[in-house]
């Protein structure tokens, strides 16, 4: 061992990262046994059925507690395990299982099959089957079929279970069930007439028909008949949100850390996005300027478009500048959102990754204009798709942001890390590509860097608004006059982005929060290494261990560093 290590791995022992621990110690039983574990798990030993006759069981009451039953069995198995006698990586794994243990067992205290219309209505894969490049295989038509029929089971299962949701998730609900009506009209059917084989085509368009006729009658069940609950119903409360912050996210902030550390985080942007307004025009106002760039978007129906144009230059940059390795074969492709998904998502998203024809096919779902909008909600969708913001999300969901994150999970040996994922890791790694870009000079006009400081300025008001919301600090109107006025929203966009977060409690915040975490673990190696750091390792290393919540992403880190750099020292 040479001097620059010598200097090196004291650092590591501090971490607690000492030869010591890399290696499993004493009986390996504890290993085998955590191996067996997980390969029950995983291949469906601890699921429980429902003894129904149902098409869709899984959407009974009845599983939620059967699943909530089947977790508690599995995490005193689980608990049952010497995690003394584990190595690193698997007391990690250990650790990100538990979490998702506790939470499968205490979300049954939340009464989704009572409270959630939405998870009713089934049809998203339909739409994905049907939009994707390749063609449809008659296997392909004849799952179609299937799934189109469960889905009128799964409607009148809502019908049964459904009581007092929150009036909001009604009125969601209603929106997507009549967006599919509309998909299950001529899109669906012109794409059955001109591709499905003959022989299939009449059983298909019934059962097309009879889903959006039930599509219809469930929309109306849900507009007039169904009793809504409390305005404020989707509200989890604090003690529920502050569990989630600790036990799942393993985070060191309670709702009220969270909101006070989002205010510090959006004064500090609001600032540095003024300072930018004042240089690009003295004369105008942040809120003028910002106006303006607004101005600056595609034509309907090129929005997909302007993004594809910038996802390949990112791609492109990466490559070109050697500054990160990305995985081959590989493909991105961009599609419409999913009309499920369109009040949720006013920009675009990522949807994971297909293998289509043996390439990891990454979809890149972008929210265009669509036939029903009116003339104003045309301009306001156009205006929110601005050139500025198409840069900066392209990357964030593209290159090098969540597909490429996803082409190296893909890779991971580590069954827990490539099933379970944490919101604090994707998105914290989207917000540092963004960074990461900008110092690498991927942003090219005023617009891509004004765009850049106004999306974190969106992500800020996120820490503040989601533990707000959902804790009663904040009405549902005031988190969206607040995107309005303090970030600059477009009305149509600041109430979708509220939307999702009474849906999904504590995601909202892990933008900002899993950035500056990164970015904490950057300085530390960096102090550590000094001029040993290389930010490609550093890059490769953080996407290699796989999504972990941030303090076992630490761990994880240090560790594989210390691996990977004792290696290298040792073989000089």
């Amino acid at each position: 061992m040479n001097s620059r290590w010598n200097l090196i791995f004291p650092f590591f022992l501090m971490m607690g990262f000492g030869a010591c621990s890399w290696i499993p110690f004493g009986s390996t039983s504890p290993s085998r046994a955590f191996d067996s574990f997980l390969e029950d798990y995983f291949n469906g030993s601890f699921a429980i059925r429902p003894s129904s006759t149902e098409t869709v069981p899984w959407l009974l009451a009845s599983a939620d507690s059967l699943r909530a039953v089947s977790a508690s069995r599995a995490m005193r198995i689980l608990s049952s395990i010497d995690t003394n006698h584990l190595s690193m990586d698997e007391r990690i794994d250990w650790l990100q299982m538990e979490a998702m243990l506790k939470r499968e067992i205490r979300d049954r205290s939340l009464n989704a099959p009572a409270r959630i219309p939405g998870r009713y209505l089934t049809l998203g894969n339909i739409y994905w089957q049907v939009v994707r490049r390749r063609p449809p295989t008659p296997e392909d038509w004849r799952n179609l079929r299937k799934a189109v029929d469960d889905a009128r089971v799964a409607m009148e299962i809502g019908r049964r279970q459904l009581h007092e949701p929150p009036p909001l998730w009604i009125r969601l609900a209603v929106n997507t069930a009549a967006r599919y009506e509309e998909f299950l009209g001529e899109p669906l059917v012109t794409r059955i007439k001109t591709a499905a084989p003959d022989s299939l085509q009449p059983a298909l368009l019934k059962s097309v028909e009879e889903t959006r006729r039930s599509l219809a009658l469930f929309r109306v069940f849900l507009s007039d008949t169904l009793r809504p609950g409390k305005e404020d119903s989707w509200g989890v409360g604090s003690e529920y949100y502050d569990w989630l912050l600790k036990e799942v996210h393993f985070l060191p902030y309670n709702s009220v850390q969270m909101i006070e550390e989002g205010w510090r985080r959006h004064n500090e942007t609001k600032m540095l996005l003024q300072d930018l307004a004042k240089q690009i025009d003295p004369a105008k106002t942040l809120k003028e300027v910002l106006e303006d760039m607004k101005t600056r978007h595609p034509e309907p129906g090129r929005i997909a478009e302007a993004y594809r144009v910038q996802s390949d230059r990112a791609r492109r940059l990466l490559q070109e500048r050697d500054l990160v390795t990305i995985p081959e074969p590989e493909a991105l492709t961009f599609v419409p959102t999913p009309p499920a998904l369109r009040e949720t998502y006013a920009w675009a998203g990522y949807g994971g990754i297909t293998i289509q024809e043996k390439v990891p096919t990454g979809r890149f779902f972008v929210t265009d204009i669509v036939p029903e909008m009116s003339p104003d909600q045309v301009e306001q969708k156009l205006r929110a798709q601005n050139r500025g913001w198409i840069t900066v999300i392209a990357l964030h969901e593209g290159y090098p942001g969540h597909h490429l994150q996803n082409l190296y999970a893909m890779k991971s040996s580590r069954k827990v890390r490539s099933r379970f994922g944490s919101t604090y890791y994707g998105e914290g790694w989207g917000l540092y590509a963004e960074s990461w870009m900008a110092r690498s000079g991927f942003y090219q006009t005023t617009d891509d860097s004004l765009a850049w400081l106004q999306m974190r300025l969106w992500r800020t008001a996120r820490v503040i608004i989601d533990p707000s919301i959902h804790t009663g600090r904040m009405t549902y109107e005031e988190a969206v006059r607040f995107f309005v006025d303090e970030v600059g929203l477009e009305r149509s966009a600041a109430e979708a982005e509220v939307n999702r977060y009474t849906t999904w409690p504590t995601q909202a915040p892990s933008y900002i929060i899993g950035w500056l975490e990164i970015e904490k673990l950057k300085v530390e190696l960096q102090q550590a290494l000094g001029a040993q750091f290389n930010e490609k390792l550093f890059v490769e290393t953080f996407l290699g261990v796989g999504s972990l919540p941030l303090e076992l992403l630490k761990r994880a880190v240090r560790y594989q560093y210390g691996y990977q750099l004792g290696r290298v020292v040792a073989n000089d």
